[in-house]
């Protein structure tokens, strides 16, 4: 099958050869030469009337239209001196964030403070956990309540509602930074949830995410089920969705993207943790075809091999570490501002009319960074990322399509499905499936691009959604 495109355009750029390239890989995993990808919500709304898929107008944020645009963005935060995101950085120091709807934020390694006109306190902790392989989990905790207790998350013990939030791929736990606070809020609202009890929200930095250990050299890098076995390993170490009274100790997972399939999977193998499933512009595991199986381990392999000989030159024995640049190797950027800016544009490449605000760009590159220290030990303000290489690598196995439908068969809670008007987008198969096997029950579109919950303009509206979704829950 070839696919010709023709572009009438009075210049040809790079960018949009990249974006060429990236729809023509989302067309051609999916198998899908007939139907556009929209974002999933525009086909769960199809208007049955006309027969036909609702047209999308062209929208693009005015942060995204102007390349200029985002280096003013960027540039008007203050950077001080490299924050020092160690291994030390694990120990279990409190934050406090005092958040509105309508504010704005500025953000460091050790603390948030968000000015608003209202005096409710959130706290957010720094934790992390010891795996049963070894692996450091990493997260971030928030709650609504101060029990005394400086250590979340809380025991099973504990009344509380629980949320448990999964990242995208490439981010880390700090894509909630905005959402979990404003999400608390609004769940504390007596109004709405008179008889409710304290809410705790954690978000996890997935294995070579944020500031998680890396795996091993001999260790699958990036495969969907092996993050759900570190959520596992969370319920496992924490007791969360354990309570012997069932319903009340279950626990709400968000999903994000990549987050998302990591949660289906995860509310699929186990139902008895999960009260209700959250997924946000993500529609679950991407299905591939059969027959290109052997295609994706041949590629996998080959990139394996002949990444591990840079990343490993003494053979393995060295393990990758989220506290170092993880490679010799690893591109240097001058500042945290050049690589806020370099995240900016790898969205811009990304298919559809995506972006992200600077603002969120920022969160997530000041956890996802490390000093770059020159051979003097002084890193004079440049930083690499700390991010594991190798989740760039092609994946060693993806689901079939009947894969991904049986896992949403399993899954037995309600489900919510917001998605973005500039999101990612998703092939009409995957739509259907999602409609007609995982049967959400509350489905919306929303203004914003892939990172709402991140992007200040528009994680308000986002929250809003998922409250509304929970309180038809009763949570």
């Amino acid at each position: 099958m070839a696919i010709i495109v023709f572009l009438k355009t009075p210049f040809f750029s790079s960018t949009l050869l990249a974006r060429c390239y990236c729809y023509y890989n989302v067309i051609r995993s999916a198998s899908v030469a007939s139907t556009s990808s929209l974002p999933l919500s525009s086909f769960l709304h199809y208007s049955s009337r006309h027969n036909r898929f609702p047209h999308r107008h062209p929208r693009r944020n005015p942060r995204s239209s102007c390349r200029h645009r985002h280096h003013l963005l960027s540039s008007s935060f203050v950077v001080g001196t490299p924050i020092d995101i160690s291994n030390d950085r694990r120990r279990k120091v409190p934050l406090i964030a005092q958040y509105t709807s309508s504010s704005s934020s500025s953000s460091s390694s050790e603390q948030t403070m968000i000015e608003t006109t209202t005096t409710t306190t959130i706290q957010s902790v720094e934790q992390s956990i010891t795996c049963s392989d070894g692996v450091s989990l990493a997260m971030k905790c928030w709650r609504n309540f101060d029990d005394g207790d400086s250590h979340p998350p809380t025991s099973p013990s504990t009344p509380t509602r629980k949320i448990l939030c999964l990242h995208g791929w490439l981010d880390n736990a700090a894509s909630f930074d905005r959402l979990a606070p404003l999400l608390l809020r609004s769940l504390s609202d007596a109004a709405n949830h008179p008889n409710a009890l304290p809410v705790e929200l954690v978000a996890l930095d997935f294995p070579g995410h944020g500031l998680s250990d890396h795996k091993s050299a001999d260790g699958p890098p990036q495969l969907l089920a092996e993050y759900a076995h570190y959520v596992a390993e969370f319920f496992d170490a924490t007791g969360w969705g354990s309570a012997a009274d069932g319903q009340s100790e279950k626990v709400v997972l968000v999903g994000h993207s990549m987050g998302a399939g990591v949660a289906v999977i995860v509310a699929a193998a186990f139902p008895e943790w999960c009260r209700a499933l959250v997924l946000l512009d993500g529609a679950g595991p991407p299905a591939r075809n059969a027959e290109d199986a052997a295609r994706h381990v041949r590629a996998a392999c080959r990139r394996r091999i002949r990444s591990n000989r840079t990343l490993f030159p003494d053979g393995g024995r060295t393990t990758l570490t989220s506290s170092s640049s993880s490679s010799a190797a690893a591109k240097r950027y001058a500042s945290v501002d050049a690589a806020v800016e370099a995240r900016l544009d790898t969205t811009r490449r990304m298919p559809s009319d995506q972006y992200l605000s600077a603002e969120a760009a920022r969160d997530m590159v000041i956890r996802a960074t490390v000093p770059a220290n020159d051979a003097d030990g002084d890193a004079h303000g440049a930083v690499v990322f700390r991010h594991d290489p190798r989740l760039q690598w092609p994946s060693l196995q993806y689901y079939t399509r009947e894969q991904v439908d049986a896992f949403y068969r399993e899954v037995t809670c309600p489900t919510c499905v917001l998605s973005a008007e500039d999101g990612w987008p998703v092939d009409a198969r995957t739509v259907d499936a999602v409609r007609e096997v995982l049967k959400p029950a509350y489905v919306r579109r929303l203004r914003g691009s892939h990172h709402f919950h991140a992007d200040p303009d528009t994680v308000g509206a986002v929250v809003e959604h998922i409250a509304e979704f929970l309180s038809e829950q009763n949570f």
